[in-house]
């Protein structure tokens, strides 16, 4: 199957990850504070909208 492959710079591992903090345990908001895991609304909308391009393509 093709692959594209898209580094977002600065955008760490959780970088879709837009959870209201109520939402999380608390672990998860401890974690939530180390590097790379802010959510980058620019990085989510540009990977989201090649989620859905992909299974548009790919899964019918």
């Amino acid at each position: 199957m093709p692959h594209n492959v898209k580094i977002y710079p600065g955008a760490g591992h959780g970088f879709m990850n837009d959870h209201a903090p109520a939402d999380l345990t608390l672990m998860l908001r401890v974690l939530g504070r180390l590097p790379g895991t802010r959510y980058d609304q620019a990085a989510t909308a540009d990977a989201r909208r090649r989620i859905v391009t992909f299974f548009r393509d790919h899964l019918r």
